[in-house]
């Protein structure tokens, strides 16, 4: 049996693909959690059904997709089974049902909803859109992208109006409100945002008025299930970044490179959905544009699709496309997206990168250690903070996180010694030289990075203690006003986007010092009032 014990897995939403002795791909699933979902296939025997046990015995190796969230997960988990047909997808998940949309192929054509399982017939004609996640299909149809856009939903069309029309959910073409051409321009459209290639954002824009009317005119139940709709609607975003709108063949492609070597990994778009996922590793020679000699190499002997999509400018890019398109026998295109879906998709691309260099470790901290020039992945992060009210009770904090995560049997606490007044920097300097003494005392290991609560004064405190305790670990400090790192190396302080998910991890490891020290201090001062 594979050992589990042996690999390290992701602690996010995301894709296993299980694999036999000889790589084949044999089970795709998908988890909001990957590590507490692919530990339970190894649990006690006794807990699986056969089919379970039939599959684990013959896994040799997991591969690990992580995604954003559980949504992407079930999309892509639904793209994968689509492009590889695993023989335990059938037979584990025979019996699971998705919900799609499904506009018929009518003269007037109808907006329905349709459950199958995977690899299922479909039961109408017609063009299918989802799966949707969350039961969110119900409420698209039942509330929004009906009345949006005023589709039928009748078997035979009647000879007068219904209530549907009324409701202000059909335009009637039974009683001639609306001609065939103009009907038929409604269901294209309604097509292009079900596949992504419309944005929803004029048909959120527009509940999101009459949410706000229906609020003002105390109509507050009204405004309950636009905003839930809303709520469902967005999810719909959710899934575009798996199936792009466009529907040419798309290739993405994101590099990483470290000690000489280069990871790639790409998403194969195939039609406008994402369906295959490759990696590669090679050594980089001399002063090279890895990236562009990648793509070169690549093109040399697989099939070119129209579009290739990579994070950055390349050297010869003009070259290398007319090399693309002379391989491919028509145009194809270098592309560099700034925004949008497909910048995302490149982003989710490094993410995963940045967790295999980590062995699944949180890929934040991978992020962290390029961006803040570190020896190594700061696995175990601790962070200090002061508090004192006036010059009195001075006390410091320490929180430890391991893997991007609060590690609180590892908090610390301290009250001041050698500082009676008010000094923060006094005070900082104290804390962190009787902890790293401690540890230094102790043989203990070291973390792979300390934070400080504070500017450059609070940051010099700290490096003048490890100093006098003779330790080196890398050490940064947090501003809060403007969330600056600063860097004993750098001249300025260095600025991340709110957005990093690294720099998110420094401002949780931060708050929760400050937290922790505050709750302190407010002990101490209720216990010295009793």
């Amino acid at each position: 049996m594979f050992d589990i014990s042996s690999i390290r897995i992701p602690d996010s939403p995301g894709c296993y693909l299980m694999k036999d002795s000889s790589g084949k791909i044999i089970y795709v699933g998908k988890a909001k959690n990957l590590k507490s979902r692919v530990a339970s296939y190894f649990s006690k025997s006794s807990d699986l059904n056969d089919k379970t046990r039939m599959l684990v015995s013959e896994i040799a190796s997991i591969d690990f997709v992580i995604t954003d969230n559980e949504a992407e997960a079930l999309v892509l988990e639904s793209n994968l089974v689509k492009e590889h047909y695993p023989k335990y997808n059938i037979d584990l998940k025979d019996n699971e049902k998705f919900t799609y949309i499904r506009i018929t192929n009518e003269p007037f054509p109808r907006m329905l909803l349709e459950r199958k399982g995977r690899g299922k017939r479909a039961r109408k004609p017609g063009r299918l859109f989802g799966p949707f996640t969350s039961g969110s299909a119900n409420v698209l149809v039942a509330t929004t992208l009906r009345k949006a856009f005023k589709m039928r939903i009748c078997k035979v069309l009647p000879k007068r109006k219904c209530l549907q029309y009324d409701l202000g959910f059909c335009s009637a073409p039974c009683i001639g409100k609306i001609s065939e051409d103009e009907y038929a321009k409604s269901a294209r459209e309604l097509s292009e945002v079900l596949s992504g290639r419309q944005p929803l954002g004029r048909v959120l824009a527009e509940m999101e008025k009459e949410m706000k009317n229906a609020s003002s005119s105390t109509n507050f139940e009204r405004a309950m299930q636009l905003r839930d709709s809303i709520s469902k609607l967005e999810g719909l975003q959710i899934r575009q970044k798996m199936e792009l709108s466009d529907l040419a063949d798309e290739d993405f492609i994101a590099m990483h490179e470290e000690n000489g070597r280069a990871l790639v990994q790409i998403f194969k778009v195939v039609r406008g959905v994402v369906r295959d996922r490759k990696k590669y590793e090679f050594s980089i020679v001399g002063a090279e544009d890895a990236l562009a000699g990648f793509i070169t190499r690549y093109y040399s002997e697989g099939s070119v699709p129209r579009y290739v999509f990579i994070e950055r400018e390349i050297s010869g890019k003009s070259a290398i496309e007319s090399f693309l398109s002379s391989r491919r026998g028509a145009p194809a295109e270098i592309r560099v997206p700034e925004i949008g879906d497909k910048r995302k998709l490149l982003e989710l691309l490094k993410k995963n990168i940045y967790s295999e260099v980590a062995g699944h470790a949180e890929p934040a901290l991978v992020s962290l250690r390029e961006k803040l020039s570190l020896p190594t992945i700061p696995m175990t992060i601790e962070a200090f903070d002061i508090s004192n009210l006036f010059g009195t009770n001075i006390v410091g904090s320490m929180v430890q996180f391991s893997n991007g995560k609060p590690n609180k049997q590892n908090y610390r606490k301290f009250k001041l010694r050698g500082v009676s007044s008010q000094d923060d920097f006094a005070s900082m300097r104290e804390v962190v030289l009787r902890r790293y003494m401690h540890l230094k005392g102790e043989g203990s290991k070291f973390p792979d990075l300390i934070l400080i609560d504070g500017g450059l004064g609070q940051l010099n405190a700290a490096l003048s203690a490890l100093r006098e305790a003779g330790v080196e670990i890398p050490c940064v400090s947090l501003a809060k006003e403007e969330e600056e790192i600063y860097h004993p190396e750098r001249m300025l302080p260095i600025r991340l986007p709110r957005s990093d998910a690294g720099l998110k991890v420094l401002m949780h490891a931060r708050d929760e010092a400050h937290r922790f020290v505050i709750s302190y201090h407010r002990l101490l001062r209720r216990n010295e009032k009793k």
